[in-house]
């Protein structure tokens, strides 16, 4: 279904196969319609709207933007959709306000991008001061539709859809309904086709609670990360829980890294190079920090808490089973915490209590002490209860021997 060009980049990375929400949207948005896409988390969103959108701008010219929350988001995006950009001969740029604001304007002056990846702030900036002009952009991309809102105003997300020409097309990406894609034909003014995959998607990732005490969450996450292939984040909900538990499981041999909001830029790179490589199995993050990153083979999430939102349970959990692959989200907690858990996720996933059987877990409940040796003290009384074999006295019957009272005919 994709261009030639394009289809040789996905040949060359194995892509052979669209997943369902790619398969589901590449018509409307190739032929310019405005979309809501809703995908589970890690099954390819962003080809799902960056091939088609680029293809299309290809054809008829103008540019693409794409929104993404953060900075990581927005780089990330913009390395993911690079070689089939120059495969199709479009230039990319990511205009983030982590970056140099002089050098991105002197690169859009320079280079004149086709496709722009941005996070808010850098957008309105340089669309307030007409850099980046409304008639030029034939395709807007919302992507992380359910978060945006954290990072941009819903004002200023209503009047950047309505300055667009009526023939662009506006397409919002995201994991979970939000305001913005309930909303979408009142916000932005443009009629929208929605595409919605996720019931019909497949999830091969099993959600467990651990019933632990505070006071043993050290012991327990040790004998997570001794588990057999394991490959986990630790999610907070604060960078200073984070941060105080990071330095009280220092003392542990476990090693871990640390992925906070205070994270310096080249220290963030070596670590997420250290955790895709294999030299570090155990990070602990934030959510504003692992936000929408894609991070291969990661075996287990777990919650140190329990989640204030089903939408950030559902972001975290995101974070394992991607592409299809096997995945745990394991969520510490007391009787409570189980409780509420079960509540908050009601009718979206099904919790197990879990229980650790040597480098595995399970959801068997193991015997307790007491019951294992009442069950052996039975055991042993059944044994005794049972009657002995006794071995048969072999007679000759032919001579059974002199009976003094029988030879004489006595009774």
């Amino acid at each position: 279904m994709y261009s030639k060009a394009v289809s040789q980049v996905l040949e060359r990375e194995r892509k052979t196969k669209p997943t369902l929400i790619q398969e589901r949207t590449y018509d409307a948005i190739h032929n310019g319609a405005s979309l809501v896409g809703l995908a589970k988390t890690g099954t390819g969103k962003t080809l799902a709207y960056g091939l088609p959108v680029m293809e299309r701008i290809d054809e008829i010219g103008g540019r693409g933007v794409i929104l993404e929350p953060t900075t990581e988001l927005a780089i990330q995006t913009r390395n993911n959709l690079l070689p089939y950009a120059k495969a199709l001969g479009l230039k990319t740029i990511a205009l983030v306000g982590a970056g140099n604001r002089k050098r991105q304007l002197e690169r859009l002056k320079k280079e004149k991008p086709e496709i722009i990846i941005a996070t808010p702030g850098r957008l309105f900036d340089f669309l307030s001061e007409n850099r980046i002009k409304y008639q030029d952009i034939n395709a807007l991309v919302i992507d992380e539709a359910d978060d945006i809102l954290e990072f941009a105003k819903l004002d200023l997300l209503s009047s950047l859809g309505q300055n667009l020409s009526s023939t662009a097309q506006i397409l919002l990406f995201g994991a979970s309904e939000s305001e913005v894609t309930k909303n979408a034909e009142d916000l932005f003014n443009h009629t929208f086709l929605l595409v919605d995959v996720r019931p019909e998607q497949k999830s091969e990732v099993k959600h467990y609670f651990l019933q632990v005490s505070n006071e043993y969450k050290m012991q327990f996450l040790q004998r997570l990360a001794k588990l057999d292939k394991f490959k986990g984040i630790l999610f907070f909900d604060s960078t200073e829980t984070e941060m105080r538990f990071a330095r009280i499981f220092s003392h542990s041999k476990t090693k871990f890294a640390v992925l906070s909001n205070e994270t310096s830029k080249q220290n963030r790179e070596k670590l997420l190079s250290d955790f895709k490589a294999g030299r570090i199995k155990f990070l602990f993050a934030t959510d504003l920090a692992a936000r929408g990153l894609d991070l291969p083979d990661v075996s287990y999430v777990i919650n140190f808490e329990i989640p204030s939102e089903v939408n950030t349970y559902l972001h975290r959990s995101g974070r394992t089973g991607r592409m299809n692959k096997s995945g745990t989200v394991v969520t510490l907690g007391d009787d409570h915490d189980f409780r509420n858990l079960k509540k908050l996720l009601a009718g979206t996933y099904q919790i197990e209590r879990a229980y650790f059987a040597g480098y595995s877990l399970t959801t068997e409940k193991p015997k307790s002490k007491k019951v294992e040796a009442v069950e052996k003290k039975e055991h042993k009384k059944v044994e005794k209860s049972k009657p002995k074999h006794k071995k048969k006295r072999w007679r000759n019957k032919k001579n059974k021997g002199y009976h003094p009272r029988k030879s004489r005919g006595e009774k």
